[in-house]
């Protein structure tokens, strides 16, 4: 079974896009979509607490841990992250 984070944009007409998909292999995350957008999560990472400025960033060779706090990075009207999902 495969887990994975959709990662969403929201468009101009409001509907939204999915610009990333991000699926946990071998213990670390690989992101497919928009390759700025992928290198970005890969050079600076996502902060691991939201709420807290002062915590570590967290980066895709860290697994599950980067790819469940995706959701908690990216839950604004402009970009948006599903939960971990499983095929």
């Amino acid at each position: 079974m495969i887990q994975f984070v959709e990662i969403y944009k929201t468009q101009n007409d409001g509907s939204q896009a999915v610009i990333a998909v991000c699926h946990l292999a071998d213990g670390k995350v690989v992101c497919e979509g928009e390759a700025a957008f992928i290198a970005n999560l890969e050079n600076k990472g996502i902060s691991g607490n939201p709420q807290d400025c002062g915590t570590p960033k967290i980066f895709p060779r860290d697994g599950i841990k980067f790819l469940e706090g995706l959701r908690l990075a990216f839950k604004s009207g402009y970009l948006s992250a599903s939960a971990v999902k499983e095929k």
